[in-house]
């Protein structure tokens, strides 16, 4: 028998360095160098000397915040106690306005090297710092519940949460204890939280039937703080109220309609700002017509067949492109044609351009429009597209492809839709030159 002998992966060996921050990158990390490495420090702020544990792989090191030797005059002290444990705030030890200060920079750092040129960058679209998620997403395991930890899997239980809506934020106490008496702990999936005026949801997602007695748990704690309660094993099941309830939300002098396990976008404020924006920009007529691409319920899409001759909605999700049908009839818009189509299939999205349009909105997922934007890019194309992005790193490929297919961006502008956190959410408008 042959033996086979694999060496040891030699383990990547740290050592603590003073560094000093000169700028933030686009994931909020204090950027610095250190004896000839560029270095990445979490929680660091420019104009700071810090101590870091550095672990190098070439000329990079990632690093773990020690210390600081010199202390920023724009440090501010963290409104959460949680800050620096649990994973959904990069950012509360900077005042929010100078949050998109260091983000617009990084995000022009990130252009120049790519040769991108934009012809004017146009102010954020701000709205609250705190209490804006009106949408809150909860892990559940071995009886905990609550957020994942910083660059871990675990889970740091809360009480209370600073950029949750109140409405949301008002039930964690609660939370906690109806976990302590529920039996079913490794049935419980995760938890989703929704306040949509006026109405407050719960979906409990389920992986298996709840044990006798746990349903009637969270059913009781559903009528004591006035939530609508859904559970979710295969189907979504309302279990209170007994009459059904209607979720959704105003935007641009419409009603959307909302199913509980849909996406929307989690800050409310600046989505009807991001939608009159995107509007402005665009600028529809009534003679053209315009395709919605990645357009779920239909978000951009009414608020576009209110100004449209007429709109192609583009959905990779049946339901969401049935429920964008849906909510066009129920605001008496006849312009509609939502479909469903797989936008990263080439041959698709040529036979869908092939239609012919005047203008185009994308507003895609992280992973990007690449297929579209290479079709977009290779053909007539539309005269404009309006590119909503929430990862610029995507975008910025994209962002190539469509202007070395002939497009000019001709502005841009940041959307603080996460504030306090490390992501970045941008509009940008590019123009077919000739």
């Amino acid at each position: 028998m042959v033996q086979i002998y694999r060496t040891k992966q030699r383990q990547q060996q740290s050592v603590v360095q003073e560094v000093t921050i000169t700028s933030l990158d686009l994931h909020g990390q204090g950027v610095g160098r250190s004896n000839g490495l560029v270095c990445f420090v979490p929680g660091a702020l420019p104009g700071e000397r810090v101590t870091a544990r550095l672990t190098a792989k070439g000329k990079v090191a990632s690093g773990r915040l020690q210390g600081r030797v010199e202390t920023s005059s724009e440090r501010i002290a963290p409104r959460c106690d949680y800050v620096g444990r649990c994973g959904g705030c990069q950012l509360q030890h900077l005042a929010a306005p100078r949050q998109l200060y260091y983000k617009e920079a990084a995000l022009k750092d990130e252009l120049r090297r790519a040769g991108i040129e934009v012809g004017a960058w146009q102010p954020p679209l701000t709205g609250p710092a705190f209490g804006y998620r009106r949408t809150m997403r909860l892990a559940i395991h071995q009886g905990q519940l609550g957020l994942r930890a910083v660059g871990s899997q675990n889970i740091i239980p809360i009480n209370h949460c600073e950029v949750a809506d109140p409405a949301l934020a008002r039930l964690l106490p609660s939370l906690q204890e109806l976990l302590a008496m529920l039996k079913g702990h490794r049935l419980l999936g995760h938890l989703e939280l929704l306040h949509l005026p006026p109405h407050t949801a719960a979906l409990w997602r389920l992986t298996g039937k709840l044990p006798k007695g746990d349903l009637e748990k969270l059913i009781a704690w559903a009528q004591s703080q006035d939530v609508v309660l859904y559970t979710q094993q295969e189907a979504i099941a309302q279990h209170w109220p007994e009459a059904p309830v209607s979720l959704g939300y105003p935007l641009d002098g419409l009603a959307l309609g909302v199913g509980p396990a849909d996406f929307i976008q989690v800050n409310g404020a600046i989505n009807t700002a991001m939608v009159a924006q995107a509007m402005a920009w665009l600028a529809p007529t009534k003679t053209e017509r315009v395709l919605d691409a990645y357009s779920g319920l239909g978000n951009f899409s009414l608020p576009l067949c209110k100004r449209a001759k007429a709109v192609v909605a583009v959905e990779g999700v049946a339901a969401m492109t049935a429920r964008n049908q849906a909510n066009a009839k129920a605001n008496g818009l006849d312009n509609l044609d939502a479909q469903t189509l797989n936008l990263d299939d080439p041959d698709a999205v040529q036979a869908l351009l092939a239609s012919g349009f005047d203008a185009a909105l994308l507003d895609p997922a992280r992973p990007g429009a690449q297929a579209l934007c290479q079709a977009l890019a290779a053909g007539s194309g539309p005269g404009r597209v309006l590119y909503v992005s929430c990862n610029p790193a995507t975008w910025k490929r994209d962002a190539a492809l469509l202007i070395d297919g002939g497009y000019r961006l001709v502005q841009l502008g940041l959307m603080d839709m996460f504030s306090q956190t490390a992501h970045v959410e941008l509009m940008a408008l590019f123009i077919r030159e000739g």
